[in-house]
């Protein structure tokens, strides 16, 4: 058994989730996939890829460690991971899959399939593979108006899952370590137009995840991290140089002296030239 299903564009544009593409195979032992990092294959660099294992036994490979799984177990990745899995050829896996989008998933889904694989048991197995069930029969015969009981569908099914799966893996916590790559590469260029879509297309995530993740790596927002930024900078400059206040509002990233010299003062108690009287009296 292959089966492809291909569901349209939904009409309302802001389901919380939706399914691109949904499918199975059984008793195929040569189902094998390998995507590299950023893959566009089948909109996977915007889709969640779930599937889940009904029978027989199968492999993932994260390419440090290979996870067999057999039935009751499944696996999602987020958009643009690389993927590596397959069937067991003396046991092929019967699996079902899901490839979604939808609005802030990361927020609903806890940050599962981000930086890695989430590789889960399903302890109410019965009752996700009947919402499974449910979607694929829909999809077979799918029409307009079953755009809304599809992502009512889909959404049950994701929110069972969060609450009723364990993970398997273990996570390597890649988050933390791309956001720290991030407020790194910020502090270097603290004095060009940094917008947190561009902070967040560093780290690879979107702007929503981002901005909560950066705020519960370094215990302040994006913005005043920016700041910061900014005004250490700033303080290096007045200790350590004669340029004007003008020509350090320029060389730090500031739009405006005004807003320079009042961002300063609150941060510090006094003003960018007390400061410079302060620190720099060989100059």
């Amino acid at each position: 058994m292959k089966e492809h299903i291909f569901l349209p564009k939904p009409i309302f544009p802001r389901h919380v989730c939706f399914p691109d593409f949904i499918g199975g195979y059984s008793d195929f032992p040569k189902h094998r996939v390998h995507r590299e990092y950023g893959t566009t294959e089948i909109n996977l660099d915007q889709c969640y890829n779930l599937h889940l294992v009904l029978s027989g036994k199968g492999f993932l490979d994260t390419g440090t460690t290979r996870y067999e799984l057999m039935q009751g177990q499944g696996f999602l990745y987020g958009p643009g991971l690389r993927q590596t899995y397959y069937s067991d050829s003396d046991e092929p896996w019967s699996i079902r899959w899901i490839h979604f989008y939808g609005v802030r998933l990361e927020e609903l889904l806890n940050g599962k399939g981000v930086d890695e694989p989430w590789i889960f048991q399903c302890s109410n197995f019965p009752v996700v593979t009947a919402l499974m069930d449910r979607l694929l029969e829909v999809g077979r015969g799918y029409q307009v108006e079953d755009e809304h009981s599809v992502a009512a569908t889909l959404y049950e099914l994701l929110t069972r899952l969060q609450s009723a799966a364990s993970q398997i893996n273990v996570s390597l916590n890649h988050t933390s370590e791309r956001i720290r790559e991030a407020g790194n590469y910020i502090r270097s260029h603290s004095n060009e137009h940094i917008t947190l879509d561009h902070a967040a297309g560093i780290a690879g995530y979107s702007t929503t995840y981002f901005s909560r993740k950066f705020s519960q790596t370094f215990g302040i927002s994006f913005p005043e991290f920016l700041l910061e930024s900014r005004l250490l900078h700033a303080k290096q400059l007045l200790a350590t140089t004669n340029l004007s206040i003008k020509q350090i509002t320029l060389e730090t990233g500031f739009s405006q002296s005004s807003y320079f010299i009042r961002c300063f003062k609150t941060q510090e108690n006094v003003t960018p030239m007390q400061f410079r009287m302060m620190h720099n009296h060989s100059l």
